[in-house]
């Protein structure tokens, strides 16, 4: 199992220096060089196989993404996605380059045999991508209705796996700290089905209260005022068990609860999303869903080496199964 001093050793920097970044410790000065190269040494690590590289066939894709380089260091769910792409692409001997999508524009992809494009897209930009009539592969939606493969991980299960072990355990009070986020070119909000689905299984279960949901955008900030926000309107109401939307909210979501002095998980329970690397390096180490975004990634380079391979390729979409993994922040 991978340590603290293991990313540590492999980043060149201190064990501390390691966990103030896993923990997003915002009083921590390093440049942002060193905090990029620690988180993702930290996830690199957590993959068992290593890719052995092949001969390169001379075939190179492009991978958009939808994230800037600071939102993708809060929320490493996409950088994950990414990696499995990089492996699969390693072994099969294929070239892989990242392109914004802000920058999009500026990049001749005349000899790209492929796209993979990774986030959440509004109508426009689909438009856009699909315009540059090369075979397209998108990784987080489902976008099949446009004619395109997709790959999406399975979020809606979980959240009645979640709310079926809080009621098992007697908690009948649960929050949701869920994710907003925008596309970029219409700045159109992004549907998050699992808000929905809390929702019906609550109101189901005559459980549902409008005052336990919360919403903002994904990473730790966000996460620490909207949990500060919760224990401030809601005092001795504030529910016994929260579902967060990703793992770095629910470590923002940890220091605001810790200033208040309330224990976890004796008094709130947490079970975030993504399971990322610094799930298992917060403090308690967060019970989350783990996410198979390497198997993702994976996925999404094969549908895109069909598409290449046959023209009149059957659009899919496909969706990956998730497991809760157990830590300390819940019981």
């Amino acid at each position: 199992m991978t340590t603290i001093k293991d990313v540590a050793k492999s980043a060149g920097v201190s064990a501390s220096t390691v966990s103030r970044i896993l923990n997003y410790d915002a009083t921590l000065a390093v440049s942002e060089d060193t905090r990029r190269k620690v988180l993702e040494v930290a996830e690199k690590l957590q993959y068992k196989k290593k890719p052995k590289k092949a001969k390169q066939s001379g075939t190179k894709i492009a991978v958009v993404q939808w994230h800037s380089d600071k939102e993708e260091l809060n929320d490493l769910y996409y950088y994950q996605i990414q990696y499995g792409i990089e492996t699969k692409a390693m072994s099969g001997g294929v070239s892989v380059d990242t392109i914004s999508f802000n920058n999009i524009a500026n990049i001749d992809l005349t000899g790209y045999s492929g796209i993979i494009a990774v986030g959440k897209y509004d109508e426009s930009e689909i438009h856009r991508l699909a315009g540059y009539h090369k075979p397209l592969v998108f990784i987080g939606e489902n976008y099949l209705l446009y004619g395109f493969d997709s790959v999406q991980s399975d979020f809606l299960t979980p959240i009645n796996w979640i709310i079926n072990h809080y009621l098992a355990e007697g908690i009948t009070d649960i929050g949701l700290i869920a994710g907003q986020e925008k596309t970029l070119t219409e700045h159109n909000a992004v549907y998050d089905p699992r808000a929905t689905t809390y929702r019906n299984r609550l109101v189901h279960e005559g459980l549902f209260n409008p005052d336990f949901l919360f919403t903002g955008s994904y990473g730790p900030d966000s996460g620490y005022q909207l949990m500060e926000r919760a224990i401030t309107e809601l005092k001795e109401d504030l529910p016994h068990a929260f579902i967060i939307g990703s793992d770095s909210m629910a470590i923002g979501a940890l220091k605001a609860l810790k200033q208040h002095d309330i224990a976890v998980p004796d008094r709130v329970n947490i079970i975030s999303f993504n399971d990322v690397a610094i799930a298992k390096y917060a403090y308690p180490a967060l019970t989350t869903v783990h996410v198979y975004t390497e198997i993702m990634g994976e996925r999404a380079f094969d549908l895109l080496q069909e598409q290449i391979k046959d023209a009149n390729k059957i659009p899919e979409s496909v969706v990956i199964s998730t497991r809760i993994i157990k830590r300390d922040s819940s019981i």
